[in-house]
């Protein structure tokens, strides 16, 4: 049992990240801390830096972890894009994005490893739209919702950098007028006014099941809240995540002077029957 399991860890390492790098699929950059870039693969284009250009035409056929030498001397690594590569390394984002820090936690809450069906509203610049459709399985999808088009056309592009798209279903609606799909395995709000949308998710949101809204201030806790809980949904906690990083010096080590506080309050609850 264990050498199979050993064996199937080794077969998708090998898969997931040796395989040579194809016209299409997405790279992250990475020159230095200041210098990261989250691209997708496409002959006859480049990349301008001030340590040097880079040719796409030269990175297909390479491997993730691959480095190559710039014209300045500088060193460029080729990475697998990452969750967290999203926030920080280049995608359009118009609107406001969810932090890392909290896509994680989310991520983790939803246990998205045996769900074929999340829905999501709205979808704003789409960076949890593509985390989640980075974790889900490969029979899994994700029906976004959102009355801005433009805001839709902008998380398109960024989950085709990504190569995610074909796990993604836009949908063009007001989700406080109910959703389409008949049983969800998860739902996650990310609106002005959840509690004017969780009545009509109770009916179609599978029993056990879970349902996280986002919201910024406090003011929107209490009507969040008391929604969920007057629609049926039980086990429902308001949490706040709170990140912050440490530098390292030789003999000098103390948190950053900036840190990620303050972003959002996580409310999230289950479905009973």
């Amino acid at each position: 049992m264990l050498f199979c399991q050993v064996e199937r860890y080794l077969t998708h390492y090998f898969s997931y990240y040796m395989m040579p790098l194809n016209e299409g699929d997405p790279v992250v950059i990475w020159i230095d801390p200041k210098r990261a870039y989250i691209s997708k693969l496409e002959r006859g284009k480049r990349l301008d830096t001030d340590k040097g250009v880079i040719f796409y035409d030269n990175l297909i056929g390479l491997e993730y972890g691959s480095s190559l030498t710039l014209q300045t001397g500088a060193k460029a690594y080729l990475l697998k894009p990452t969750i967290q590569d999203l926030y920080s390394k280049g995608l359009k984002r118009p609107s406001q994005v969810l932090y890392p820090k909290d896509i994680g936690y989310i991520l983790t809450t939803l246990s998205l490893n045996h769900v074929k069906t999340v829905i999501e509203a709205g979808t704003g610049s789409g960076f949890l739209t593509i985390s989640l459709a980075l974790s889900l399985s490969e029979n899994a999808k994700i029906y976004t919702y959102d009355v801005r088009e433009d805001m839709q056309k902008v998380a398109k592009f960024n989950a085709n950098v990504l190569g995610v798209q074909d796990k993604i279903v836009f949908k063009l609606k007001d989700i406080r007028e109910g959703i389409d799909e008949k049983e969800a395995d998860a739902i996650f709000l990310d609106m002005p006014d959840p509690w004017n949308a969780i009545p009509k998710l109770y009916e179609p949101l599978k029993p056990s099941s879970t349902i996280i809204v986002f919201v910024p201030t406090v003011n929107q806790i209490e009507k969040t809240f008391f929604a969920m809980k007057n629609s049926g949904i039980i086990d429902i906690h308001v949490e706040e995540l709170i990140l912050r990083e440490y530098q390292v010096k030789e003999n000098a080590v103390r948190p950053r002077n900036i840190g990620i506080m303050h972003t959002g309050f996580i409310i999230r609850g289950r479905k009973s029957i």
